[in-house]
């Protein structure tokens, strides 16, 4: 694959995302407009691989730092490789698609990197001290795109404990964050009936679980005893101590959420008596509430059938009492909205705009806007301001509002210092 075949080649990081997006396109028209993905798998040692099944995964933005499958893990594309190492990918999709191995997370290889042409892109996903989530492989091939010739570049995997958690009817829990506490010892003694005892640590992380319930872990670095916990919803399970060697691996854990039901039953409730909570600002006397909507408009309906308005922002010190009240990592549509192009910015109940905290460090030019009646959101990050158009990428994600009220609510309220 040259550069003179690509009628334009663009990659573009997401940096609040962490994952890279690689955006195809070639002069070849696949028919019927759908696209295709080719090319051979080889190790570190330039030798084909046989055998080994890989897969195309679907995905889309559902929050900051989460993909996750738009389609069941049995609709995914899945070929394996030849006797030369050789795979074909036809009839592609045009959404945004992750190049995995299948299973996602128990596969007996690791991909490094894939070349197109004299491009390589480097797979950070299973390197030390990065989670597993971080830098797969995630691309866009526009319609009618063949993509050939790509070279897959894999190793097997270093010292891992991969295990698998299932509910207490025996299905597995896909496609779910969850905690995971790695706990090592040791001991002089090789007699694992003997409690306690020898030096102990432990490493805590958030993994999510694929398709088939699998997850990995990679703290494992040096011969020792381990113990696995799991924790979701507030259930938890946990292994038995088991020895590693230097290099091995522990690929055949399994755990059982036996509670993981009742547990999350009980963490609705919870959120739900959470959510109908006005929080005053004592600074203001203001009462103020988050809600979950699909939409501006939806949350703009929300707060006028509940007599109050989304949130209008009026100088730092309300900004930066938001910003210690709602600190989860998640955007939050606000009351601000540019009426039409070459407008002026306003607030939803009328207030005139006195402060403001772009993104940007400055407010977006109204005449140079390419749609009307223009949101804005506060980010997920730093909670600064923007502008979330129709073609905004980050608009699938944002699932939250923030809403506001004058009077006195006649719901519970509690004051926020």
């Amino acid at each position: 694959m040259t550069h003179s075949c690509f009628r334009r080649f663009r990659v573009a990081m997401l940096v609040s995302l962490a994952v890279f997006i690689l955006i195809f396109s070639s002069d070849g028209v696949a028919q019927m407009g759908k696209s295709s993905l080719s090319g051979r798998v080889i190790d570190t040692n330039g030798k084909p691989v046989a055998g080994l099944e890989l897969a195309i995964k679907p995905v889309e933005i559902k929050e900051p730092r989460d993909m996750v499958p738009r389609t069941p893990f049995s609709d995914w594309a899945r070929v394996v490789t030849d006797k030369e190492g050789r795979f074909s990918f036809p009839n592609i999709d045009s959404g945004s698609s992750q190049f995995v191995m299948f299973p996602e997370s128990a596969s007996d290889y690791e991909i490094i990197s894939l070349e197109t042409g004299d491009l390589t892109f480097y797979s950070t996903a299973f390197l030390p001290n990065f989670p597993i989530w971080f830098g797969k492989l995630t691309f866009t091939i526009e319609p009618g795109t063949h993509l050939e010739n790509v070279v897959v570049n894999v190793k097997p995997p270093r010292m891992r404990i991969r295990g698998r958690i299932l509910l207490k009817d025996g299905t597995p829990l896909v496609n779910t964050e969850v905690g995971l506490t790695v706990r090592r010892r040791q001991r002089d003694t090789t007699l694992f009936i003997l409690p306690g005892g020898g030096n102990a640590g432990s490493s805590g992380r958030n993994v999510k679980t694929d398709a088939e319930g699998y997850f990995v872990s990679y703290y494992p670095d040096e011969a020792s005893e381990y113990s696995v916990i799991v924790k979701c919803d507030g259930a938890s399970a946990k292994s038995r101590w088991f020895r590693l060697k230097e290099g091995q691996r522990n690929d055949k854990l399994v755990l059982v959420l036996k509670d993981l039901e009742e547990h999350r039953v009980s963490r609705k409730e919870r959120v739900k008596a959470r959510q109908a909570v006005w929080v005053v600002n004592p600074e203001n006397n203001h009462a103020y509430k988050k809600i979950q909507c699909d939409s501006w408009e939806a949350a703009n309906a929300q707060a006028a059938a509940e007599n109050a308005y989304l949130v209008a922002i009026n100088d730092a010190s309300e900004q930066k009492w938001l910003e210690g009240l709602y600190s989860e990592k998640a955007f939050f549509w606000i009351g601000l909205r540019l009426q039409e192009k070459g407008g002026t910015w306003q607030w939803n109940n009328g207030e005139p705009v006195t402060y403001a905290n772009w993104i940007t460090g400055q407010k977006p030019d109204t005449a140079s806007v390419s749609e009307a009646e223009l949101p804005v959101a506060m980010e997920f990050f730093a909670k600064r301001w923007m502008v979330i158009g129709s073609e905004n990428p980050f608009l699938p994600i944002v699932k939250h509002a923030i809403l506001e009220k004058e009077d006195t609510p006649t719901q519970p309220t509690e004051s926020a210092q």
